[in-house]
């Protein structure tokens, strides 16, 4: 349930966790948990996760989900993560493949998610505005849409080509560790894109296996992220720096806006 003017009405809690999986050299996957974070005006309502992944299980915070991916490999790892949860969680889950751009999913959402800098692959503006009128088209009005974006900090703008570092360490079940390392390729600070190489590095039984990915990046700064979402019909309510409501600063990483869709 939805509740007009009451931004305390409830809290939608999330934070990161890191589980690498191998899985055809597409790398590692981010999982969240609904156990820290989002205050947002939503009570067991309806929501929308675009770029779902391997899913975060937002159901099992009471919600109705639905989740959006363009991968296969993707959802059958969400499948396998509900069934695990039971069925009481899995009835309140309901995953498709869809384009973040294109999606239709027949229904209208109180809150709709864009996390983990999934915004960042779309690499044009007409793909940036052609999904965001697809994530307002499928929120009631006063709906919520969550965006979660880098905040590009001229640190990480003034990284030389060739500049590397490893972001992620962690294990899996099965107690194999995983590393990802991150090599800056290239940057064109006229068309925002960076192009960056991971190398994922599993050891399981004293074997070591990588997986190499490449993808171009295109980062938004804050006031163009604002104009792009009112463009699409969105009144932007806040702009933070962080998970637990930090307030944006320019040394922030995290870039995270909340915008109401407009009646």
């Amino acid at each position: 349930m939805y509740i007009p003017g009451n931004r305390e009405a409830a809290t939608i809690q999330v934070k990161t966790n890191w589980a690498a999986v191998p899985a055809g050299g597409k790398g590692a996957l981010r999982e969240w948990e609904c156990t820290g974070g989002w205050r947002l005006t939503v009570l067991g309502g309806r929501v929308a996760e675009v770029r779902w992944g391997s899913g975060r299980i937002l159901a099992r915070a009471g919600h109705h989900v639905v989740g959006v991916d363009t991968s296969p490999h993707m959802l059958a790892l969400a499948c396998e993560k509900l069934a695990t949860a039971g069925p009481e969680v899995a009835a309140r889950a309901r995953l498709v493949q869809g384009d973040l751009r294109y999606f239709e999913l027949s229904e209208l959402f109180d809150l709709a998610i864009v996390a983990f800098k999934t915004f960042a692959y779309l690499i044009t503006r007409h793909d940036q505005q052609r999904a965001l009128a697809a994530v307002a088209a499928h929120l009631r009005p006063g709906g919520l849409l969550v965006i979660d974006l880098l905040n590009p900090t001229p640190d990480w703008l003034s990284r030389p080509a060739g500049s590397v570092r490893q972001d992620v360490f962690g294990h899996l079940p099965s107690g194999a560790s995983v590393a990802r390392t991150e090599t800056m390729v290239s940057t064109d600070l006229a068309t925002q894109v960076r192009v960056i190489r991971s190398a994922y590095e599993t050891v399981s039984d004293g074997v070591v296996t990588k997986h190499f990915v490449e993808w171009p990046f295109r980062y938004t700064h804050r006031f163009e992220a604002e104009h792009l979402l009112e463009r699409a019909g969105f009144v932007v309510e806040s702009v933070q720096g962080g998970y637990h409501g930090e307030a944006f600063t320019s040394d922030s990483s995290v870039l995270l806006l909340v915008g109401r869709r407009r009646d």
